[in-house]
């Protein structure tokens, strides 16, 4: 259980809130059927009306995992990529956070007007995916499941098994096209096209408020040594041992009462 707990003290912050906050939801609702997933899936007419509001469903839409082995995978799979996307490419809290908030946003914006779609955590994944395939060298191999193959693959594998499996393409491009759009705005346009990266601003802002929250926060308790015997009197004094303090008192002769 150390070890465990060692694992995910180390493990990237945010990667491991989302991962985790995903297997709470879909366990509680697929598995142990406490809540019922309509409560929250993105449904835009529930979302937006100001009689509703039901403005959770623009976040619990993309921590409910698909069914059955989803339960398991997905989380797992979204923790893999989202903590690769943190470590190499979007180490700053603020660029991984505002890359989630562009990649998100872009989600709901085309499942609200094109695709129609209710649950958004396939498209995440791959949107993770696309975005960490992008920096890696072209000639590296990836292991997914049983198979493996040139990394730069990957996202198109995983519609592939997306398409074989039943589900949703179209769902699942929309994560594409936001990884996309985030890729182009931050590292294309501003390299190739002379460009401004107008996402570094809001990026430096929200890591200016991780700092800031950081310092504010408390310092950790830390495993204070318990102190050894305390000696009273000089090296020939008793101690604070209960046996050696006995021990002291044998040699002090025999006790006598008041008026004896």
């Amino acid at each position: 259980m150390a070890d465990i707990g060692q694992v995910l003290r180390d493990a990237p912050p945010v990667a491991r809130a989302l991962a985790g906050a995903t297997l709470i939801v879909s366990f509680s609702s697929h598995v142990l059927h406490l809540i019922n997933p309509m409560y929250f899936i993105y449904i835009p007419q529930m979302v937006f009306s100001m009689q509703r509001l039901q403005i959770w469903r623009l976040v619990t839409s993309f921590l409910l995992s698909s069914r059955g082995l989803g339960v398991l995978m997905d989380p797992f799979f979204l923790y893999k990529y989202a903590s690769d996307c943190e470590r190499l490419r979007l180490a700053r809290k603020g660029d991984f956070t505002v890359f989630l908030i562009f990649v998100c946003s872009v989600i709901l914006i085309l499942n609200t007007f094109v695709v129609q779609g209710m649950t958004f955590c396939s498209p995440l994944i791959l949107a993770l995916a696309y975005y960490w395939t992008a920096f890696e060298d072209s000639s590296g191999r990836v292991n997914f499941f049983i198979a493996t193959f040139p990394v730069k693959f990957l996202p198109w594998i995983m519609l592939l098994m997306t398409l074989v499996q039943g589900g949703d393409i179209f769902l699942d491009l929309t994560g594409l096209v936001a990884a996309h759009a985030y890729l182009f705005l931050t590292e294309i346009w501003p390299r190739y096209g002379g460009g401004t990266n107008y996402l570094r601003g809001p990026s430096d802002m929200v890591e200016r408020w991780f700092e800031s929250a950081e310092r504010a926060a408390p310092p950790p308790l830390r495993n204070v040594p318990a102190a050894g015997p305390v000696r009273v009197g000089g090296e020939g004094g008793a101690t604070g041992v209960f046996g050696r303090a006995t021990e002291g008192w044998r040699h002090r002769g025999q006790g006598h009462r008041l008026g004896s």
